[in-house]
């Protein structure tokens, strides 16, 4: 269960209270699980004292990921200051089981006023983390070469010529029936915020970019409440626009991992649920 982040500035608690006001962080998406990409370029394995190490300062953040085998993974942001956060990670050894001890994920650096952390794992076991590193607005995305393998250097994970305005909300990802997953973000170039998606042709590969659009509303929908496959193999994606949540809208594939057809807005009853 993911815990509320823990806002180390002033300005970053009164983004967090005008946002709670509006109703902007989006919820996580319907039958959210855990999967992983395609693995960033090879490094080192984590050395031994940082797989042994106890994690520094406070916790921040946390989010739980399950495996396909039923085992668990718990990743975090730590904090050893307001300005030197860092994520970290344990797993299970067997499902239900205990936890082993903290390794901490490469040197990346999170960005302290906005901590974002979202994670899933592939259907092989091994784990993707996204993150903002430090005085940044660039995603970035950490994977491991199999489970419990070494991690990737941090790359970017972005349309090209584009940041992420983050109350729009956290990146969401979903994990279709054959094990492949689609990845949701909300992300801004030249114009208004527009939602993306990127989608995994296999297990680990992962495919171009997708603009869906901004929706159909007066302002840009926010990352997607609900994530739901039907039965031929399309998604569906619900999202409520980012200052109102009581608008929401609606937009799915034509064909599975395909082109999307055009958005409805919900509130008009053009939604099948609507």
């Amino acid at each position: 269960m993911r815990k509320n982040p823990r806002r180390l500035t002033a300005a970053a608690a009164v983004c967090s209270a005008l946002l709670g006001a509006a109703g902007l962080l989006a919820p996580s998406a319907q039958a959210q699980v855990p999967v992983s990409a395609k693995p960033g370029p090879a490094v080192a394995a984590t050395d031994r004292s940082q797989r042994d190490a106890t994690p520094p300062g406070g916790e921040v953040e946390s989010t739980t990921v399950t495996r396909p085998d039923g085992t668990q993974a718990q990743v975090a942001i730590f904090s050893t200051s307001a300005v030197n956060e860092t994520l970290w990670y344990q797993t299970q050894l067997t499902p239900g089981g205990a936890f082993g001890a903290w390794s901490q994920i490469g040197t990346v650096q999170v960005n302290f006023q906005n901590p974002v952390l979202s994670a899933a794992a592939d259907a092989d076991g091994s784990l993707e983390v996204f993150t903002l590193p430090y005085e940044s607005g660039g995603l970035l995305r950490l994977s491991q070469a199999g489970e419990n393998g070494p991690w990737s250097a941090p790359e970017s994970f972005a349309p090209a010529g584009t940041d992420v305005p983050r109350f729009f909300g956290y990146p969401v990802l979903f994990q279709r029936a054959d094990g492949t997953l689609a990845f949701f973000e909300v992300y801004q170039g030249a114009g208004v915020p527009e939602l993306y998606v990127n989608e995994q042709s296999a297990p680990g590969v992962w495919g171009s970019w997708t603009d869906l659009g901004a929706g159909p509303l007066p302002a840009s929908v926010a990352t997607p409440s609900f994530v739901t496959q039907a039965a031929d193999g399309t998604l569906t994606v619900v999202a409520h626009m980012w200052d109102a949540s009581s608008y929401s809208a609606e937009i799915s594939e034509l064909t599975p991992g395909g082109a999307w057809g055009p958005w409805q807005n919900c509130g008009t009853g053009a939604c099948p649920a609507g």
